[in-house]
Protein backbone atom coordinates (compact mmCIF):
# COMPACT_ATOMS: atom_id res chain seq x y z
CA UNK A 1 0.00 0.00 0.00
CA UNK A 2 1.11 3.13 -0.93
CA UNK A 3 1.74 6.09 1.34
CA UNK A 4 -1.00 8.47 0.09
CA UNK A 5 -3.27 5.56 -0.09
CA UNK A 6 -2.58 5.22 3.41
CA UNK A 7 -3.08 8.52 4.86
CA UNK A 8 -5.68 9.16 3.06
CA UNK A 9 -7.54 6.24 4.99
CA UNK A 10 -6.35 6.92 8.01
CA UNK A 11 -7.23 10.76 9.86
CA UNK A 12 -4.84 12.65 11.44
CA UNK A 13 -2.95 11.59 14.62
CA UNK A 14 -2.29 14.84 16.15
CA UNK A 15 -1.97 13.86 19.09
CA UNK A 16 -0.58 16.78 20.78
CA UNK A 17 0.52 19.66 18.72
CA UNK A 18 -2.85 21.25 17.21
CA UNK A 19 -6.36 22.12 18.77
CA UNK A 20 -7.66 24.89 20.56
CA UNK A 21 -7.25 25.72 24.24
CA UNK A 22 -10.69 24.67 26.47
CA UNK A 23 -12.76 25.82 23.29
CA UNK A 24 -12.43 28.92 23.67
CA UNK A 25 -11.09 29.46 20.03
CA UNK A 26 -14.75 29.41 19.19
CA UNK A 27 -15.40 32.35 21.14
CA UNK A 28 -12.05 34.32 20.32
CA UNK A 29 -10.43 33.06 17.37
CA UNK A 30 -6.80 34.52 18.52
CA UNK A 31 -6.37 31.99 21.00
CA UNK A 32 -5.94 28.88 19.19
CA UNK A 33 -2.36 27.37 19.38
CA UNK A 34 -2.15 26.08 16.12
CA UNK A 35 -1.09 29.34 15.44
CA UNK A 36 1.94 29.75 17.98
CA UNK A 37 4.89 28.49 17.18
CA UNK A 38 6.65 26.66 20.34
CA UNK A 39 9.65 29.24 20.76
CA UNK A 40 5.88 31.47 21.31
CA UNK A 41 4.59 28.75 23.38
CA UNK A 42 7.98 28.57 25.33
CA UNK A 43 7.84 32.46 25.58
CA UNK A 44 4.52 32.98 27.02
CA UNK A 45 4.82 30.32 29.38
CA UNK A 46 7.79 31.89 31.01
CA UNK A 47 5.73 35.68 30.58
CA UNK A 48 3.14 34.15 32.56
CA UNK A 49 4.21 31.74 35.06
CA UNK A 50 8.78 32.79 36.28
CA UNK A 51 8.95 36.53 35.24
CA UNK A 52 5.97 37.80 37.30
CA UNK A 53 7.63 35.85 40.27
CA UNK A 54 10.62 37.75 39.58
CA UNK A 55 8.91 41.30 39.64
CA UNK A 56 6.46 40.67 42.57
CA UNK A 57 9.47 39.06 44.24
CA UNK A 58 11.25 42.11 43.89
CA UNK A 59 8.98 44.22 44.44
CA UNK A 60 8.93 42.86 48.41
CA UNK A 61 12.63 42.58 48.24
CA UNK A 62 12.13 39.08 48.07
CA UNK A 63 14.27 38.55 44.62
CA UNK A 64 17.69 38.23 46.85
CA UNK A 65 16.38 37.75 50.65
CA UNK A 66 18.72 37.51 53.03
CA UNK A 67 18.72 33.99 53.36
CA UNK A 68 18.45 31.00 50.78
CA UNK A 69 14.73 30.47 51.67
CA UNK A 70 13.92 34.14 51.10
CA UNK A 71 15.28 34.68 47.78
CA UNK A 72 13.48 33.64 44.55
CA UNK A 73 16.05 33.52 42.36
CA UNK A 74 18.01 30.81 44.70
CA UNK A 75 15.18 28.57 43.96
CA UNK A 76 15.84 25.92 42.06
CA UNK A 77 12.13 24.35 41.65
CA UNK A 78 11.03 27.77 39.61
CA UNK A 79 14.23 27.22 37.56
CA UNK A 80 13.25 23.65 36.85
CA UNK A 81 9.83 23.83 36.65
CA UNK A 82 9.02 27.37 34.56
CA UNK A 83 12.17 27.75 32.59
CA UNK A 84 12.56 23.72 31.98
CA UNK A 85 9.86 21.45 32.19
CA UNK A 86 7.08 23.19 30.67
CA UNK A 87 8.92 24.88 27.95
CA UNK A 88 10.96 21.26 27.01
CA UNK A 89 7.39 20.17 27.25
CA UNK A 90 6.38 22.37 24.57
CA UNK A 91 9.23 21.18 22.51
CA UNK A 92 8.83 17.24 22.85
CA UNK A 93 5.23 17.64 21.86
CA UNK A 94 5.88 18.89 18.30
CA UNK A 95 8.31 16.11 18.32
CA UNK A 96 6.57 13.69 19.35
CA UNK A 97 3.56 14.58 17.12
CA UNK A 98 4.80 14.12 13.77
CA UNK A 99 6.70 10.68 15.36
CA UNK A 100 3.49 9.26 16.14
CA UNK A 101 1.14 10.31 13.23
CA UNK A 102 4.12 8.38 11.32
CA UNK A 103 3.98 5.48 13.52
CA UNK A 104 0.13 5.10 12.88
CA UNK A 105 0.36 5.25 8.69
CA UNK A 106 2.81 2.46 8.82
CA UNK A 107 0.60 -0.09 10.53
CA UNK A 108 -1.46 1.22 7.13
CA UNK A 109 1.33 1.69 4.73
CA UNK A 110 3.04 -1.65 5.65
CA UNK A 111 0.12 -4.11 5.54
CA UNK A 112 0.14 -4.78 8.76
CA UNK A 113 -3.99 -4.11 9.04
CA UNK A 114 -5.96 -6.99 7.63
CA UNK A 115 -8.44 -5.85 5.20
CA UNK A 116 -11.11 -6.44 7.67
CA UNK A 117 -9.67 -4.81 10.71
CA UNK A 118 -9.36 -1.83 8.61
CA UNK A 119 -12.46 0.12 9.64
CA UNK A 120 -11.87 -0.78 13.19
CA UNK A 121 -8.50 0.54 13.36
CA UNK A 122 -9.33 3.77 11.54
CA UNK A 123 -12.40 4.09 14.48
CA UNK A 124 -10.21 3.29 16.85
CA UNK A 125 -8.13 6.67 15.64
CA UNK A 126 -11.41 8.90 15.23
CA UNK A 127 -12.10 7.59 18.58
CA UNK A 128 -9.07 8.69 20.40
CA UNK A 129 -9.08 11.94 18.38
CA UNK A 130 -12.39 12.84 19.38
CA UNK A 131 -11.18 12.47 23.03
CA UNK A 132 -8.01 14.57 22.44
CA UNK A 133 -10.38 17.20 21.00
CA UNK A 134 -13.15 17.57 23.62
CA UNK A 135 -13.10 20.64 25.46
CA UNK A 136 -14.63 19.34 28.42
CA UNK A 137 -11.80 16.83 29.21
CA UNK A 138 -9.20 20.71 29.28
CA UNK A 139 -11.95 21.99 31.69
CA UNK A 140 -11.94 18.91 33.85
CA UNK A 141 -8.04 18.84 33.41
CA UNK A 142 -8.31 23.01 34.44
CA UNK A 143 -9.94 21.93 37.34
CA UNK A 144 -7.74 19.46 38.58
CA UNK A 145 -4.64 21.46 38.13
CA UNK A 146 -6.39 24.15 40.26
CA UNK A 147 -7.30 21.81 42.49
CA UNK A 148 -3.68 20.81 42.79
CA UNK A 149 -2.72 24.50 43.52
CA UNK A 150 -5.96 24.33 46.66
CA UNK A 151 -4.35 21.69 48.06
CA UNK A 152 -0.79 23.16 47.86
CA UNK A 153 -2.30 26.20 49.37
CA UNK A 154 -4.43 24.58 52.38
CA UNK A 155 -2.13 21.66 53.07
CA UNK A 156 1.62 22.55 52.10
CA UNK A 157 1.77 26.58 52.62
CA UNK A 158 0.83 26.32 56.89
CA UNK A 159 3.60 24.48 57.41
CA UNK A 160 6.13 26.09 55.31
CA UNK A 161 8.81 28.47 57.14
CA UNK A 162 9.43 31.70 56.13
CA UNK A 163 10.37 32.34 52.34
CA UNK A 164 10.15 34.00 49.36
CA UNK A 165 6.32 32.76 49.37
CA UNK A 166 5.78 33.62 52.91
CA UNK A 167 5.84 36.42 54.83
CA UNK A 168 5.24 37.39 58.66
CA UNK A 169 6.18 35.58 62.11
CA UNK A 170 5.59 32.77 63.15
CA UNK A 171 1.81 32.04 64.01
CA UNK A 172 1.01 34.67 61.52
CA UNK A 173 2.68 33.72 58.24
CA UNK A 174 0.80 34.92 54.54
CA UNK A 175 1.16 34.67 51.86
CA UNK A 176 3.66 37.19 49.60
CA UNK A 177 2.93 38.89 46.42
CA UNK A 178 4.65 36.53 44.63
CA UNK A 179 3.39 33.35 46.81
CA UNK A 180 -0.29 34.70 45.27
CA UNK A 181 0.64 34.87 41.39
CA UNK A 182 2.45 31.15 42.68
CA UNK A 183 -0.50 29.40 43.71
CA UNK A 184 -3.29 31.02 41.80
CA UNK A 185 -0.96 31.33 38.11
CA UNK A 186 2.02 29.77 38.20
CA UNK A 187 1.81 26.51 39.79
CA UNK A 188 -2.33 25.96 37.75
CA UNK A 189 0.05 26.28 34.26
CA UNK A 190 2.93 23.81 35.39
CA UNK A 191 0.31 21.25 36.85
CA UNK A 192 -2.46 21.81 33.41
CA UNK A 193 0.70 21.61 31.18
CA UNK A 194 1.63 18.25 32.38
CA UNK A 195 -1.67 16.67 33.25
CA UNK A 196 -2.64 17.30 29.42
CA UNK A 197 0.27 15.89 28.44
CA UNK A 198 -0.31 12.88 30.48
CA UNK A 199 -3.85 12.52 29.33
CA UNK A 200 -2.73 12.68 25.66
CA UNK A 201 -0.47 10.05 26.28
CA UNK A 202 -3.21 8.25 27.92
CA UNK A 203 -4.95 8.40 24.54
CA UNK A 204 -1.72 6.95 22.59
CA UNK A 205 -2.42 3.70 25.73
CA UNK A 206 -5.89 3.31 24.59
CA UNK A 207 -5.16 3.60 21.17
CA UNK A 208 -1.84 0.65 20.89
CA UNK A 209 -4.38 -1.22 23.69
CA UNK A 210 -6.82 -1.38 21.08
CA UNK A 211 -4.18 -2.11 18.08
CA UNK A 212 -2.78 -4.74 19.71
CA UNK A 213 -5.76 -6.61 19.95
CA UNK A 214 -6.48 -6.53 16.54
CA UNK A 215 -5.23 -9.91 14.33
CA UNK A 216 -1.79 -7.97 12.56
CA UNK A 217 -0.39 -9.47 9.73
CA UNK A 218 2.97 -10.40 11.63
CA UNK A 219 6.11 -12.10 10.06
CA UNK A 220 8.17 -14.11 12.70
CA UNK A 221 11.22 -13.57 10.62
CA UNK A 222 10.76 -10.00 10.18
CA UNK A 223 14.61 -8.34 9.86
CA UNK A 224 13.78 -6.60 12.69
CA UNK A 225 13.38 -8.71 15.37
CA UNK A 226 9.74 -7.78 16.42
CA UNK A 227 7.37 -9.35 13.64
CA UNK A 228 7.89 -6.34 11.87
CA UNK A 229 6.50 -3.98 14.63
CA UNK A 230 10.24 -3.38 16.03
CA UNK A 231 8.89 0.49 14.58
CA UNK A 232 7.25 0.94 17.54
CA UNK A 233 10.84 1.56 19.36
CA UNK A 234 11.00 4.88 17.61
CA UNK A 235 8.55 6.21 20.03
CA UNK A 236 11.13 5.96 22.79
CA UNK A 237 13.77 8.80 20.87
CA UNK A 238 11.14 11.27 20.83
CA UNK A 239 9.96 10.84 24.66
CA UNK A 240 13.60 11.74 25.49
CA UNK A 241 12.63 15.45 26.20
CA UNK A 242 9.09 15.14 27.72
CA UNK A 243 11.30 12.70 30.32
CA UNK A 244 13.56 14.57 31.08
CA UNK A 245 11.42 17.69 31.90
CA UNK A 246 8.93 15.94 33.56
CA UNK A 247 12.45 14.58 35.39
CA UNK A 248 13.43 17.84 36.00
CA UNK A 249 10.35 19.61 37.88
CA UNK A 250 10.79 16.83 40.94
CA UNK A 251 14.63 17.22 40.61
CA UNK A 252 14.52 20.87 41.15
CA UNK A 253 12.38 20.14 44.22
CA UNK A 254 14.69 17.68 45.34
CA UNK A 255 17.38 20.21 45.37
CA UNK A 256 15.87 22.76 47.20
CA UNK A 257 15.41 20.24 50.21
CA UNK A 258 19.03 19.20 49.95
CA UNK A 259 20.27 22.63 49.78
CA UNK A 260 17.73 23.81 52.49
CA UNK A 261 17.98 21.03 54.88
CA UNK A 262 21.39 19.36 53.82
CA UNK A 263 20.30 15.92 53.54
CA UNK A 264 22.12 13.84 51.46
CA UNK A 265 20.11 12.42 48.46
CA UNK A 266 20.82 9.32 48.87
CA UNK A 267 18.13 9.03 51.51
CA UNK A 268 15.69 9.88 48.59
CA UNK A 269 17.11 6.87 46.31
CA UNK A 270 14.38 4.80 46.53
CA UNK A 271 11.50 7.68 45.61
CA UNK A 272 14.13 8.80 42.84
CA UNK A 273 14.09 4.95 41.82
CA UNK A 274 10.08 4.85 41.41
CA UNK A 275 9.99 7.39 39.55
CA UNK A 276 11.84 6.96 36.98
CA UNK A 277 10.61 3.55 36.78
CA UNK A 278 7.20 5.71 36.27
CA UNK A 279 8.70 7.53 33.71
CA UNK A 280 10.12 5.08 31.38
CA UNK A 281 6.86 3.12 32.28
CA UNK A 282 5.09 5.46 30.72
CA UNK A 283 6.39 6.11 27.59
CA UNK A 284 7.47 2.17 27.41
CA UNK A 285 4.52 0.54 29.28
CA UNK A 286 1.97 0.84 26.59
CA UNK A 287 4.63 -0.92 23.98
CA UNK A 288 4.62 -4.47 25.87
CA UNK A 289 0.41 -4.58 25.33
CA UNK A 290 2.22 -6.52 22.09
CA UNK A 291 3.87 -8.68 24.03
CA UNK A 292 0.65 -11.99 23.66
CA UNK A 293 1.00 -11.33 19.79
CA UNK A 294 4.45 -11.41 19.09
CA UNK A 295 4.48 -14.42 21.43
CA UNK A 296 1.74 -16.23 19.57
CA UNK A 297 3.63 -14.78 16.22
CA UNK A 298 6.81 -16.25 17.61
CA UNK A 299 5.40 -19.35 18.59
CA UNK A 300 3.61 -20.07 15.37
CA UNK A 301 6.28 -18.93 13.27
CA UNK A 302 9.18 -20.91 14.94
CA UNK A 303 6.68 -24.45 14.42
CA UNK A 304 5.93 -23.27 10.90
CA UNK A 305 9.85 -22.47 10.12
CA UNK A 306 11.01 -25.68 11.94
CA UNK A 307 8.70 -27.55 9.70
CA UNK A 308 10.23 -25.97 6.57
CA UNK A 309 13.73 -26.48 7.47
CA UNK A 310 13.74 -30.16 8.44
CA UNK A 311 11.53 -30.84 5.12
CA UNK A 312 14.18 -28.75 3.28
CA UNK A 313 17.26 -31.03 5.26
CA UNK A 314 15.45 -33.83 4.36
CA UNK A 315 15.53 -33.54 1.25
CA UNK A 316 18.80 -32.03 0.70
CA UNK A 317 20.39 -35.39 2.52
CA UNK A 318 18.50 -37.62 0.19
CA UNK A 319 19.79 -36.22 -2.83
CA UNK A 320 23.62 -35.38 -1.74
CA UNK A 321 23.95 -38.49 0.79
CA UNK A 322 23.77 -40.89 -1.94
CA UNK A 323 26.79 -38.84 -3.88
CA UNK A 324 30.19 -39.84 -4.23
CA UNK A 325 32.39 -37.40 -2.26
CA UNK A 326 34.81 -37.06 -5.47
CA UNK A 327 31.98 -36.78 -7.89
CA UNK A 328 30.15 -33.65 -5.76
CA UNK A 329 30.34 -30.14 -7.41
CA UNK A 330 30.41 -28.45 -4.32
CA UNK A 331 31.36 -24.93 -5.48
CA UNK A 332 28.66 -24.79 -8.13
CA UNK A 333 25.74 -26.09 -6.67
CA UNK A 334 23.06 -23.83 -4.73
CA UNK A 335 21.98 -26.36 -1.94
CA UNK A 336 24.09 -25.75 0.68
CA UNK A 337 23.66 -21.95 0.26
CA UNK A 338 20.26 -22.27 0.44
CA UNK A 339 20.03 -24.91 3.54
CA UNK A 340 22.37 -22.04 5.28
CA UNK A 341 20.27 -19.63 4.51
CA UNK A 342 17.04 -21.29 5.78
CA UNK A 343 19.20 -22.16 9.23
CA UNK A 344 19.77 -18.81 9.65
CA UNK A 345 15.66 -17.90 9.35
CA UNK A 346 15.49 -20.23 11.56
CA UNK A 347 17.44 -18.88 14.02
CA UNK A 348 16.47 -15.23 13.72
CA UNK A 349 12.90 -16.52 14.11
CA UNK A 350 13.94 -18.39 17.46
CA UNK A 351 15.70 -15.02 18.86
CA UNK A 352 12.56 -12.76 18.08
CA UNK A 353 11.66 -10.32 20.59
CA UNK A 354 8.75 -10.29 22.92
CA UNK A 355 8.29 -6.73 22.78
CA UNK A 356 8.54 -3.96 20.00
CA UNK A 357 11.76 -2.66 21.23
CA UNK A 358 15.49 -2.86 21.70
CA UNK A 359 17.58 -1.80 24.95
CA UNK A 360 19.49 0.19 23.07
CA UNK A 361 16.16 2.30 22.33
CA UNK A 362 14.78 1.81 25.97
CA UNK A 363 18.48 3.32 27.43
CA UNK A 364 18.80 6.49 26.32
CA UNK A 365 15.15 7.27 27.84
CA UNK A 366 16.28 5.82 31.62
CA UNK A 367 19.77 8.61 30.72
CA UNK A 368 17.59 11.17 30.39
CA UNK A 369 15.47 10.95 33.05
CA UNK A 370 18.23 9.90 35.41
CA UNK A 371 19.98 13.39 34.30
CA UNK A 372 18.46 15.55 36.20
CA UNK A 373 18.76 13.65 39.46
CA UNK A 374 22.63 13.69 38.26
CA UNK A 375 22.47 17.74 38.43
CA UNK A 376 20.87 17.43 41.76
CA UNK A 377 23.73 14.88 43.08
CA UNK A 378 26.31 17.04 42.12
CA UNK A 379 25.42 19.40 44.70
CA UNK A 380 26.94 16.58 46.98
CA UNK A 381 29.41 14.40 45.14
CA UNK A 382 31.70 16.15 42.66
CA UNK A 383 30.85 15.85 39.26
CA UNK A 384 34.18 14.05 38.19
CA UNK A 385 33.48 11.19 40.62
CA UNK A 386 30.22 10.46 39.22
CA UNK A 387 31.18 10.16 35.81
CA UNK A 388 34.06 7.71 37.34
CA UNK A 389 31.38 5.57 38.82
CA UNK A 390 28.52 6.17 35.65
CA UNK A 391 32.19 4.80 33.31
CA UNK A 392 32.70 1.93 35.66
CA UNK A 393 29.21 1.01 35.69
CA UNK A 394 29.62 1.09 31.87
CA UNK A 395 32.83 -1.12 32.03
CA UNK A 396 35.34 1.38 30.25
Amino acid sequence: MSDTTGKSESPDFQLFETGSLLGLDNVWPPIRLDGLTVKQKAVWSVLLTWFPLLILAAVQGLALGPTRADSFLLDAAVYARYLVAVPLLFYSQKKMTIRFQSIVHHFLNAGLVKESDKKQFVGNIAEVMRLRYKALVDWLLLFLAYGYAVAILLLVVPRLSASWRMLGPQGHRGLSLAGWWFIAVSEPIFAFVLFRFLFRIGLWWRFLWRTSRLDLQMDASHPDGAGGLGFLGLTLRTAQESAFAISASYAGGLANIVLASGARVTSFKFEILFLLIGIVGLFAGPLTFFYRLLARTKHQGALEYWAIWQAQLRQFNNKWKRVPLEKMDLLSVADFSEVTDLSSILERVQQMRLVPFRRTQLSPLAVAALLPFLAVLALEIPVEEILKQLLRMAGF
